[in-house]
């Protein structure tokens, strides 16, 4: 539910109310309750709108509570049940799984403890198995299953132990009661860059859990191959594959081996032509937002594989777009940074050689 600067209040879990005099961010607002300018989760609020339903707990005097029928309570309830689940239904997410890390301290996310949730974004039930790298070694930290578009607390941790959570793998099975396609499981490695929970711009509004979180993809549902449930696909050795399936299985395909050029080297074009095929439809800054997120994207897919050298074409343009990739690089201590041979980009172009100790 979204609230505006003078929308009236009533408080979800105790008596009174009030009218929202400050919006701090889409979870948190302020409320002028006599007098007094209280922050509150927006989910402890609901809206009173002057013809709905919730309406009928006041009177002229804002904050007085009239008596109601059970008919009447019963709407309000499934008005604010109705409210909720829309709000909870929408989401920037794309379909997939995700690893989320969310401050308890919403006012001040750098500080406090991290609830670490798994995040199933999908229509599908699935089964997940979460394991933590350390050196060479792998811990089972959970496994369970999780609903459809829900939030699962996997556990609360203290600042120091972050880099403990920082690189591991999830694997997860895929479950409907009724399906025409099955999808594959995952088996996926992640790594997330430590920089980035020191960097309070990193924490963004994530409505599946309410609240500012990092979140880091684990499976695009778009790159999951799409099982036939005929026999004859079971064996895909015994069939000619159609170029349904060979394209499935070639999306399959790691971002960073997609651009693959030699042993462990890639080449990434990060012109936006290259990379939205509806590019003439987005505005500048919405374009400079897609090159640095499929950048930061293959890079880090680069690194977990152990690639040692990639080109990155950024054009030559007003030179945004290469400032900012050398700004990103620079948080990184074990790697450096060249121009790309002229002969062969021109200045459009930067190399990437990352040192593994």
């Amino acid at each position: 539910m979204k609230f505006q600067i003078g929308d009236k209040v009533k408080f979800l879990n105790e008596q009174g109310g009030g009218f929202i005099s400050k919006v701090e961010s889409p979870s948190l607002v302020y409320v002028n309750s006599d007098g007094f300018d209280i922050p509150v989760s927006t989910s402890e609020l609901i809206k009173i709108e002057p013809k709905n339903a919730s309406a009928k707990f006041f009177d002229e005097d804002f904050g007085k509570r009239k008596e109601i029928s059970a008919e009447e309570l019963k709407e309000i309830v499934e008005e604010n049940k109705t409210t909720l689940l829309k709000a909870r239904s929408k989401s920037e997410l794309k379909e997939g799984i995700y690893i989320a890390f969310v401050p308890q301290d919403q006012i001040r996310p750098l500080f406090g403890l991290l609830d670490v949730f798994i995040l199933n974004h999908s229509s599908f039930d699935i089964l997940f198995g979460l394991f933590l790298q350390k050196d060479e070694t792998f811990k089972g930290e959970e496994y369970d299953a999780v609903a459809p578009y829900s939030a699962y607390l996997v556990d609360s941790i203290d600042r120091d132990d972050i880099t403990e959570w920082l690189e591991g793998n999830i694997q997860a099975l895929f479950f409907k009661t009724k399906i025409e396609k099955l999808v594959s499981p995952i088996n996926e490695f992640f790594k997330i860059k430590g920089s980035k929970f020191f960097q309070e711009n990193s924490f963004k509004y994530l409505d599946l859990v309410d609240k500012k979180a990092i979140y880091h993809p684990i499976s695009d549902l778009k790159y999951q191959s799409l099982i036939s449930k005929t026999e004859e696909t079971v064996n895909l050795a015994k069939i000619n594959l159609t170029k349904e399936i060979e394209q499935a299985l070639s999306i399959k395909k790691t971002i960073i081996e997609q651009h693959k050029t030699a042993p462990l080297e890639a080449e990434i074009d990060l012109h936006i032509s290259a990379l939205e095929p509806n590019y003439k439809e987005l505005k500048n800054h919405k374009i400079i937002q897609a090159q640095l997120a499929y950048f930061e994207k293959t890079l880090e897919d680069a690194m977990i594989h152990q690639y040692n050298k990639l080109t990155y074409i950024h054009g030559i343009g007003n030179g945004t777009l290469k400032n900012e990739l050398r700004s990103i690089l620079k948080s990184y201590p074990d790697i450096t940074v060249k121009e790309a041979p002229f002969q062969n980009y021109g200045y459009g172009a930067i190399e990437v050689h990352i040192h593994y100790k």
